[in-house]
């Protein structure tokens, strides 16, 4: 798929200003995903295979990719730089089509009442070039009108025509970019992926006591980019592993508010699962700011985030892989994911099948590409360039079946910790509540004593549950280190909802399966 005028321009801008300043332009080098790009690789007019890539450098030697557009916001923006791509100054530049920019602008006015173009343009995050000559031409057609100087009302037959519109797509908002630039966008963000290292790994979970073999997989199966399974018995920290893999993710992405596509705008943007920097986007209008001219300044229409985090869980069902019409046209959750992470938790307790809904995600896994299709029967292919994590406390050998089972090459079993593991994580809860270390010692002595004599199972959340109760116990102005004597430890204790040995199920490998690794 091309590049649009607009982003083409603007890349080879940058590329140029980068030359000219030593730096080395964007390249593919720090690619770990080859498929990615094959995936969405035109096909070669000459009928000839296409150049194949210089080889990665191996993982041992890799180096930290140079300063580039695409890896370093703050930099760009501070040598001069843009970061998101220049904005367009012509209709044509835009790459909307004209169908859509006009309904938008009706839409836009029928809401908010009489607009100039100043008004207009802040709305669509785009330049009054872009749109003048619409105006001007709605207002020709007597479908606009001027109700005082340089501002535009709609009329009667306007009314009209934007109720027509409105039926068909109730969107309001930035402009759309296209399709195109939204596609070379992900599969550019994707090949600048790096390989984390073990001190990543190690300062992301250093609050967190886990097994050296556990950080070692997390590492191995982030790297691999490779769909992972976090299986084993609840309360242990499946979705805290899931939610803090994401922090691995440190460069910001680009993400368009909304794309084009057939004439239909699909909203992309979602305050759920994107957060914006906004730091860095006010930044970077600010060094443009003062300028008269329209060039050289951020397209708006695309927003500066931290990578995705997608979450969902019980409720999902397999409709929601496609894109139905509820007055507009919304991003299904895995669209909404690239260049981040998608989460499904609570795998095997979804209304549906979830085999159903896991057959869904094999052509993506396998191609890097997903098949989206919209309410009346058109579909497209969009990138499917994202880590997918599923999650369950179910029995995982049980609840998948082999055609999904034979993709997962990361099975990773988080199993309840071993005592010495489960005091440490006591410790450290008892710390936030105002305990100090050798009072939180003996209690954990204590306590970890009481679980073994009553033959309780070791989860991992107790400790952060035992001190939340510990702190709601107390008096206003007590302090934890004051009022809390081992008699009043114990009386939490007995109260606690626990879990014990008899009633452990069957998980592969786990402790309480193997009845082994319990070691102090």
């Amino acid at each position: 798929m091309a590049l649009s005028a607009a982003a083409r321009a603007a890349l080879d801008q940058f590329k140029t200003q980068q030359q000219n300043a030593g730096y080395a332009a964007p390249d593919d080098t720090s690619s770990p995903a080859p498929t990615s790009d094959q995936a969405f690789a035109p096909e070669p007019a000459n009928g000839h295979a296409p150049t194949p890539s210089t080889p990665a450098t191996p993982a041992d030697t890799q180096q930290a990719p140079a300063w580039n557009r695409l890896n370093d916001p703050s930099t760009t923006i501070n040598m001069g730089g843009l970061f998101r791509p220049e904005q367009p100054k012509t209709f044509k530049e835009s790459g909307i089509s004209y169908r859509v920019l006009e309904g938008l602008i009706l839409k836009i006015i029928k809401q908010e009442g009489p607009q100039n173009e100043g008004q207009i343009a802040d709305i669509m995050k785009i330049s009054p070039n872009v749109f003048r000559d619409i105006l001007n031409s709605l207002n020709k057609r007597e479908l606009l009108d001027t109700p005082f100087p340089l501002h535009y009302d709609l009329t009667g037959k306007g009314r009209e025509l934007v109720g027509m519109v409105e039926r068909e797509d109730a969107y309001i908002g930035p402009a759309p970019v296209t399709f195109e630039a939204y596609c070379d966008m992900v599969k550019a963000q994707a090949k600048r992926e790096r390989r984390v290292t073990m001190g990543e790994v190690e300062e992301v979970f250093a609050s967190y006591p886990m097994r050296p073999a556990l950080k070692s997989t997390l590492k191995e199966g982030f790297n691999s980019q490779r769909v992972m399974i976090f299986y084993g018995p609840p309360g242990n920290g499946k979705s805290l592993i899931t939610d803090n893999l994401h922090r691995l993710l440190r460069e910001p992405v680009l993400l368009p508010y909304a794309f084009e596509y057939g004439s239909k705008v699909v909203q992309l943007y979602d305050g759920a699962f994107h957060k914006t920097r906004d730091d860095l986007m006010e930044r970077e209008e600010a060094e443009t700011a003062n300028s008269v001219s329209t060039a050289g300044k951020p397209d708006r229409r695309w927003l500066i985030c931290e990578p995705p985090l997608v979450v969902v869980g019980t409720e999902f069902k397999v409709a929601q892989f496609d894109i139905a019409y509820d007055g507009g046209y919304f991003a299904p959750p895995h669209l909404k994911a690239n260049n981040g992470i998608f989460i499904f938790d609570d795998l095997g307790r979804q209304a549906e099948d979830h085999n159903m809904i896991l057959n869904q995600f094999i052509y993506p896994l396998e191609h890097r590409a997903s098949i989206i299709r919209f309410a009346g029967g058109s579909s497209m292919r969009a990138p499917f360039l994202q880590r997918l994590f599923l999650s369950t406390n179910l029995n995982h050998e049980d609840i998948l079946d082999d055609a999904f089972k034979r993709r997962l090459l990361y099975q990773v079993l988080v199993d309840r910790p071993t005592t010495k593991l489960w005091k440490q994580i006591f410790h450290n809860e008892s710390g936030k509540v105002g305990l100090d270390k050798s009072r939180a010692q003996d209690l954990a002595d204590h306590v970890a004593q009481w679980y073994k004599d009553d033959e309780r199972v070791f989860r991992a959340c107790d400790p952060r549950n035992l001190m939340t109760m510990v702190d709601a116990s107390l008096d206003a102005g007590q302090r934890a280190g004051d009022a809390l004597d081992l008699p009043k430890m114990r009386n939490i204790y007995e109260r606690y909802p626990a879990a014990f040995k008899k009633d452990s199920k069957f998980f592969v490998g786990s402790m309480d399966s193997t009845g082994a690794g319990d070691e102090e």
